[in-house]
């Protein structure tokens, strides 16, 4: 789309360096000096302008042009829609309904552990996707699935079974996860407890200890009307990253969930996006 754009700019400046071109080419057009001499009268000098000033007028090719590329892009916006439906299905599993979507295959990262020293996480929920990181590097990708109400938006407060966003860490290795392992996440995170503060959800007392946990990397208060205990963990029977079915958690199958147990530690930065 965007090299679209680009493409058509230049074939605007292309047209108007064009369009001076033309006028000032006609503007220096004139017939040659014709130099009479009739019966001793005075030399005159007659010139004859041709084509002076004269512009090619393209506004409707332009407009043309434009009514063409938005119509690509209403077409292209159609298209991400119908294909975003198509990968996104509502099932039934076990008696309950379950937003069901496409999963990637499940393949080892790029770089060994050893060789991966600077490993982060970004979630984009938008695609149901964990990302991998070292340095600046993608290493592997893996489907996740999210909180039943993630559509909803981000987290807000407890029980209200959607996934947060924002920058977090991990704070917890808990390897005896009623979900297979699970990495604790540092929510509430400083935008978390401002926002509690300011709505009334949390006190000052519990602010306060929030932030002090958070300056020290440790594991904020998971026990406030904010909520707390969101973790990136594994299956609950079939459920796992292909299904939105947590309580506000990322879920992974279990195989994935042993990759990244062997690649995240204490204070991996984990970035979750909307």
């Amino acid at each position: 789309m965007k090299n679209r754009k680009n493409c058509v700019s230049k074939f605007r400046f292309a047209l108007l360096t064009a369009i001076c071109a033309i006028s000032v080419t006609s503007a220096a057009v004139f017939s040659q000096a014709v130099f009479r001499a009739d019966d001793g009268q005075t030399t005159d000098a007659v010139f004859s302008e041709q084509h002076v000033g004269e512009t090619v007028d393209l506004t409707d090719a332009i407009a043309e042009m434009e009514k063409q590329e938005e119509a690509e892009e209403k077409k292209a916006v159609e298209a991400a829609a119908a294909e975003k439906a198509r990968q996104t299905q509502v099932q039934e599993i076990d008696g309950v309904q379950y937003t069901v979507h496409q999963q990637l295959p499940i393949a080892e990262p790029s770089l060994s552990p050893e060789q991966a020293q600077n490993v982060s996480i970004v979630v984009h929920k938008a695609d149901h996707l964990l990302t991998v990181y070292n340095g600046e590097s993608v290493i592997a990708q893996y489907s996740v699935g999210l909180g039943s109400a993630s559509a909803e938006g981000a987290k807000e407060k407890e029980g209200d079974k959607r996934t947060p966003e924002g920058e977090y860490y991990i704070c917890v290795l808990n390897n005896q996860s009623k979900f297979y392992l699970s990495l604790g996440l540092s929510y509430p995170n400083a935008n978390d407890a401002a926002r509690g503060l300011e709505s009334g959800l949390i006190t000052q007392a519990q602010y306060d200890s929030i932030m002090a946990s958070l300056a020290a990397g440790e594991q904020p208060d998971w026990y406030t009307p904010l909520g707390g205990q969101i973790m990136i963990h594994g299956q609950k029977g079939s459920l796992g990253g292909q299904t939105d079915w947590t309580t506000g958690c990322v879920a992974v199958d279990n195989e994935v969930m042993d990759i990244l147990w062997k690649y995240c530690k204490v204070g991996t930065k984990v970035t979750i996006l909307p």
